[in-house]
């Protein structure tokens, strides 16, 4: 009898080792990005307040020259849309997605797709509220450099609004008389920086280095 219990009872142990063991290294997974987390909160405590101050300050870019006024009582690109007599003159600060380029005798016409900005002035690369406006500018913008997909931020004050064809639909375009610009490239998200993950994204997970014979379960 005594026998086999001891049988029994090994057999049970030898089942639930694989549970112990993956239980072990869940809490070691956990135990590593902790103490990584509790090392980098401890090397900005210690950084001196200047060097974290300037450290701070380079993940925000001004906004270029000419661009640094946000003109938030100005009107949005679908206000004047609605009511482009009511806002002549007025001063705005617009930007987004160049969709193609006219060149006239002495000024350029860029067709825009009207994006939200950033605090730097950059447009955004998802949102707004989905309306096109003309950005006049004095001189010759070349099609190379200013592409469509390019983004282009401007500011200005707002001009009679022209009706053009997009497709076969008459559309009413806003007209910023453009007194300062900025090209920005194509939007590239960001890649995704190396160890950053959630430390649980395992293609093994949740078996871990235990997923195979002879701990497989």
């Amino acid at each position: 009898m005594n026998c086999l219990y001891l049988s029994l009872k090994l057999r049970h142990l030898g089942n639930l080792l694989p549970a112990t063991i993956l239980v072990h290294d869940m809490v070691l997974r956990m135990v590593r990005y902790l103490s990584q987390i509790a090392a980098v909160g401890l090397s900005l405590r210690l950084m001196p307040p200047a060097m974290l101050a300037l450290l701070l300050g380079a993940c925000a870019s001004a906004p270029p020259v000419g661009l640094e006024d946000q003109l938030a009582d100005g009107p949005t690109p679908r206000a004047a849309q609605q009511n482009p007599g009511l806002v002549l003159g007025q001063r705005v600060r617009w930007g987004g997605e160049i969709l193609s380029l006219r060149n006239n005798k002495t000024d350029t016409e860029v067709e825009i797709y009207g994006r939200p900005l950033l605090d730097n002035a950059e447009p955004k690369p998802t949102g707004g509220e989905g309306v096109r406006f003309i950005a006049d500018i004095d001189g010759f913008l070349d099609p190379v450099q200013y592409s469509p997909g390019k983004r282009l931020t401007v500011s200005g004050a707002l001009q009679q609004a022209r009706q053009a064809l997009v497709g076969e639909f008459s559309y009413s375009y806003p007209v910023v008389e453009v007194q300062a610009y900025h090209l920005w490239p194509v939007y590239q998200a960001p890649a995704e920086p190396l160890g950053w993950r959630y430390p649980y994204y395992d293609p093994w997970w949740p078996w871990g280095p235990y997923r195979h014979w002879p701990y497989y379960w």
